[in-house]
């Protein structure tokens, strides 16, 4: 009977990333950022699992289906607005309000409302609030160049870029300490679990 339920459980994600992807490309997102999504997916799918096990309650639908759709902006813009932008193409396309808020939410640690003014964007917070935004977001941050890269290389960019001591990277330290408190392990020690 457990057989039957996992292989149910499996095809029915295989057909939420089949028709995430299919979105990506509807959307005009490349290979490379269609790649880029999957492996997001797929860090976010082990720290799901690691809460899980814990015993955490966490809307895995969600994280499995805003990681996949989380750079759906990038195929309109490649800036901090992407996330912004994959928000508003996804409300247009009837998605949720928790897949809209993973997505706007995501870039960076999250963007302040001041901060959001300075971009261009309207002022409204953009940061990670829900738990599952806050996986997608981290899980993002473990990426570079599409291959999965020690989270201290992203702060270090973003050091270069927004000078010591910023607000992101103070934003993403703070996530990934929650997140490290609820799965009671080092999330490089989760991530790199095959």
């Amino acid at each position: 009977m457990e057989n039957r339920a996992n292989r149910k459980r499996t095809r029915e994600e295989d057909t939420l990333i089949k028709d995430c992807i299919k979105e990506l490309k509807k959307q005009g997102c490349n290979r490379y950022i269609i790649r880029h999504c999957i492996l997001v997916m797929k860090i976010s799918k082990k720290i799901v699992n690691r809460l899980q096990d814990v015993g955490v309650k966490v809307d895995e639908e969600a994280i499995l289906r805003g990681s996949l759709l989380h750079d759906i902006g990038r195929a309109i813009e490649n800036s901090v607005r992407h996330g912004f932008i994959g928000g508003q193409m996804l409300r247009e396309q009837g998605y949720g309000d928790k897949i809209i808020k993973i997505v706007e939410n995501h870039v960076g640690g999250g963007i302040s409302a001041q901060e959001a003014v300075k971009l261009g964007l309207p002022y409204e917070d953009f940061i990670p609030n829900s738990l599952e935004e806050k996986v997608v977001c981290l899980a993002d941050k473990f990426v570079e160049k599409n291959q999965i890269r020690p989270l201290e290389d992203t702060l270090k960019k973003f050091d270069e870029i927004l000078g010591k001591g910023n607000e992101a990277t103070k934003r993403i330290l703070r996530m990934k300490k929650e997140i490290e408190y609820l799965i009671r392990n080092k999330l490089e020690l989760v991530i790199e679990k095959d």
